[in-house]
Parts: C-alpha cells; sequence; structure tokens
C-alpha cells in the first residue's frame, strides 16, 4: 500500500495541473477528469499491447492447437470414429478454455489504470458530492467523484473505439489472425455446404494420427 500511495505522490503534480487549467472549479473538474480518462484508455491500450507481445507465443500455441484438435474431432465425425471425437473434442475444449481465459486476463490490462485513477481522486476529491437533481434509492441525492469518471470513461471508450481505426500503431490489433502455418478452423457449415469435408482438409496423416488417440 505504501508502494501506491508513494506512486501517488510522484505524479500527483502531473495529474492535477489539468484540474486547474480553469479558474472556474467545476469546470476544472471536468476537463481534468477527461484528461485522466484519456490517460487511462492510453496506459491501458500501451499495457495491452505490451502483454500481448510479451504473451503471444504462447496463445498462438494455444490457438493453433485447439483449432488442430476441433479438426481431428470433425473429421473423426465425417469417418464415423466417436471415441477419437470424444478424445479431440475433449482436447479441443480445454484448449479453447485456456485460451479463452487468458484472453480475459489479457483483456484486463485495458481497465486497470481506472481503479488506479479512482484511487489517485479519492486522494484529492475524498468529500466532494454532486448534487442530484432527484433522490435515488440506495444513493440519495448525492454522488462522489467516481461517478463523474465511470461515465466518462465508458463514453470516452466508445469514441476511442471510433477513433482508433484511423491512427497509426493503434490501428492494428496485436495477434490477430492467422499465424503462419496455424490450419483452417473448419467449420459445420463447410460440411453441410459440401455434404462431407472438403478435399482441401484431408491430408495424408490426419487418418494415422486419428488412430493414434
Amino acid at each position: 500500500m505504501d508502494i501506491w500511495n508513494q506512486l501517488y505522490v510522484w505524479i500527483d503534480s502531473m495529474l492535477i495541473a489539468p484540474f486547474r487549467v480553469f479558474e472556474i472549479p467545476i469546470l476544472g473538474f471536468y476537463f481534468g477528469t477527461l484528461i485522466l480518462c484519456i490517460w487511462c484508455i492510453l496506459l491501458g491500450e500501451l499495457t495491452f499491447r505490451l502483454a500481448a507481445l510479451v504473451n503471444s507465443s504462447y496463445m498462438n500455441r494455444l490457438r493453433a492447437q485447439a483449432v488442430r484438435m476441433h479438426n481431428l474431432s470433425i473429421k473423426a465425425i465425417v469417418l464415423k470414429d466417436k471415441d477419437n471425437f470424444r478424445a479431440c473434442n475433449k482436447e479441443a475444449n480445454e484448449a479453447f478454455g485456456k485460451y479463452f481465459f487468458n484472453m480475459i486476463t489479457q483483456g484486463a490490462a485495458f481497465l486497470w489504470p481506472v481503479p488506479f485513477a479512482l484511487g489517485w481522486m479519492a486522494t484529492r476529491f475524498t468529500g466532494v458530492e454532486f448534487e442530484l437533481l432527484f433522490s435515488l434509492p440506495l444513493i440519495g441525492n448525492t454522488v462522489g467523484f467516481a461517478a463523474v469518471l465511470i461515465p466518462m470513461y465508458i463514453l470516452c471508450r466508445i469514441f476511442w473505439g471510433k477513433l482508433k481505426p484511423h491512427l497509426f500503431f493503434f490501428n492494428k490489433d496485436p495477434g490477430i489472425g492467422l499465424d503462419q502455418g496455424e490450419e483452417e478452423m473448419i467449420k459445420w457449415e463447410d460440411i453441410n455446404k459440401y455434404r462431407g469435408l472438403p478435399e482441401r482438409f484431408w491430408q495424408n496423416q490426419d487418418k494415422p494420427e486419428l488412430n493414434k488417440r
């Protein structure tokens, strides 16, 4: 906890500066909160990209394994091999599960600056309350600084989503798309469309590999 408090002290002068741009306090508060939201978005984006870069090799292996086992399970179904289908499908689900939860963990990198910003605002604006037009159940007729930062962050996120595709560096998400050597995923629609597995998905080693499982 002391480390966080010390960090707040170090960056306090930088974060509080936008709040002092305007002489009117409420205007300065909203402007400062807006700049803080922008900092949160940029820091979250950079953290996510760093995490994706560090984790990309592991994530790509998980995705490739999931796709490979999914494809083998479909081929086993086509060959009416139930034992191999169950074994391959189980491994595919495990790999998809690991990939999914790793993606969630990686996605959390977008959000961590928000509680950090709330923690800093607590050191500056605890006790500051905004009066509501009417009283709300369980909340009352006043709200604190978090009721300003959180909705403003959501709005900034929506705007950032529209703006990001047009910005250099930010317009390309890391680790998206097939990697070199990764198999194309077989879709059930392909089976229905071609009334069987298209020839391009069959490889000479598939049947022996299925038989090993």
